[in-house]
């Protein structure tokens, strides 16, 4: 692979294929660290037992965050590289709507990167006020730009459910746009079940079947898109 010519790894596949296969590997490594952390923090969980949780000990909860940032910071590099091996003729719709999706990998990024600076001070905070303080604090606890997951994953999920449909039409990597759809279709949950905080089957639904197969679709699409960059054209069928 490394002696492959400069204008593999510089092409808009080249490093879509990169930025795919890593962010395969942040999102293996991110379910395995959820699935480490004490029930006290995790998704779901209100404010007044996750502040004094994680005074008490933030345990893997900030890799956790550092490790989700990153998927929305290397997200960015991978959905103009998909939407351009789907893409003939041009598509304005898709455009729009990888747009959004690039939106939703920074607004994830910017939130957790927030909430990793501002979650210990609110915490040792909480612990040490008195009853208003820590009831404005559950009020306003939260970092996220994004609480419900709207951006965060169903932008995301429209736009991978979108690519995949041009993939069928256009008859390229079939089982992978298959994938693609359910993954999709999972991503545009998630608010869901953020929305319904008791939805325990829909939560857990999302946070392993969604997480496992988006690693594997990222791992496939990087593999596709390396491809692609190898020939130097711009689909792959």
């Amino acid at each position: 692979m490394l002696g492959r010519p400069w204008s593999v790894w510089r092409s808009t596949a080249g490093v879509g294929a990169i930025c795919a296969w890593a962010l395969a590997v942040l999102q293996a490594l991110a379910s395995l660290i959820y699935l480490l952390l004490p029930a006290a923090l995790r998704v779901g969980v209100p404010g007044a037992t996750v502040l004094p949780a994680y005074h008490r000990d933030p345990g893997l909860l900030p890799l956790e965050f550092t490790l989700l940032a990153l998927v929305g910071v290397i997200g960015i590099g991978v959905v103009p590289a998909v939407s351009a091996q789907t893409e003939s003729p041009p598509n304005g719709w898709l455009r729009w709507l990888a747009t959004l999706a690039t939106v939703g990998y920074a607004l994830s990024a910017a939130g957790y990167f927030l909430s990793i600076a501002r979650l210990p001070k609110i915490a040792d905070a909480y612990v040490a006020g008195d009853a208003a303080t820590k009831a404005a604090l559950l009020a306003t606890w939260r970092s996220s730009l994004d609480p419900q997951g709207f951006w965060q994953f169903a932008a995301v999920g429209v736009w991978i459910i979108v690519v995949s449909v041009l993939a069928l039409q256009r008859k390229q990597t079939p089982l992978l746009a298959y994938l693609g759809l359910v993954v999709g279709v999972l991503y545009c949950l998630t608010p869901i079940g953020v929305i319904q905080a008791n939805s325990s089957l829909l939560n857990g639904l999302v946070a392993t079947v969604g997480a496992v197969l988006a690693t594997i679709w990222y791992a496939w699409m990087g593999l596709v898109l390396w491809r692609l960059a190898q020939k130097g054209g711009s689909s792959v069928r």
